[in-house]
Parts: C-alpha cells; sequence; structure tokens
C-alpha cells in the first residue's frame, strides 16, 4: 500500500511540474504577443507619420523630426521607445530628379534574446512586412 501511495504522488507531482511549465510557457508566448502588437501599432504609427511630414515637407524625416512636427509623441525622441524593440529608421534624401525615401525595421530586443516577429515597412507602399526568424524586408510577407 505505502508502495502505491508513493507512486500516486509521484505520478501527481510529474503532472503537477509539467502543467507549470505549460502555464509559464502559455504566459511567455502571451508577453511576446502584446509586444509585437505594441510594435505593429508603432511602426503604423511611424508610417503615418511619415507620409504626412512628406506631404507637408517633401522629404522623410527622423524620429526626432517627427516629434518635434508633432507627429509622433515624445517617447519616440529617446534612444529606446519601445521596451522590447529597437527601431531602425533610414532616410534617403531626395538625389536630383529622384524621389526620397525611407525604410523602418521593428526587431525584437528582449535583454539580447531577439524573440518575436519582426516587421519592415517603407516608403511608397501599404503594407507592413514581417518575419519570424530575422530582420524583415521588403521581400517578406505582408500582414494581413
Amino acid at each position: 500500500m505505502s508502495q502505491l501511495r508513493v507512486l500516486v504522488i509521484f505520478v501527481v507531482s510529474i503532472a503537477f511540474i509539467n502543467s507549470c511549465q505549460s502555464y509559464t510557457s502559455g504566459l511567455q508566448q502571451s508577453i511576446v504577443r502584446a509586444d509585437e502588437t505594441v510594435a505593429l501599432a508603432a511602426i503604423r504609427t511611424i508610417s503615418i507619420a511619415e507620409v504626412s511630414y512628406n506631404l507637408t515637407h517633401g522629404d522623410y524625416a527622423t524620429l526626432q523630426q517627427l516629434v518635434d512636427a508633432g507627429l509622433l509623441d515624445s517617447r519616440f525622441s529617446k534612444e529606446r521607445p519601445l521596451k522590447d524593440y529597437v527601431i531602425t529608421l533610414n532616410l534617403t534624401p531626395k538625389a536630383g530628379a529622384g524621389q526620397a525615401s525611407y525604410t523602418c525595421n521593428l526587431d525584437p530586443d528582449r535583454n539580447g534574446e531577439r524573440v518575436g516577429r519582426h516587421f519592415y515597412v517603407e516608403s511608397g507602399t501599404d503594407g507592413i512586412h514581417v518575419n519570424d526568424s530575422q530582420a524583415a524586408s521588403a521581400t517578406d510577407k505582408l500582414i494581413e
């Protein structure tokens, strides 16, 4: 009878440990998805701000210029405006008869660990590109 009791306790303990690990994993995924939602909202906001700035100034702007123009809130003037994402905004000025352009990447960075999806948007397009494992580019799939 004693051995049966020990066996039951062992099985219940293993089941409990597995359920705790599943719960923790689910919480971590929820946090990653919440951070991605914030990143998506930010890249959409940056894209809209760039279009607005371009319409009024004929050029694209840095994050600080967008903040100064009142098109982005002041958190975008900080070095890391998003908690777990790094923003990379590249501007190409007008050259001769050519047009100015921009590209913007948002890449996850959780204390040096790259957990989450990567996002990309560029001037002249209406979509946000996404890549699950590396910096996104114009060749990656569009978010639907």
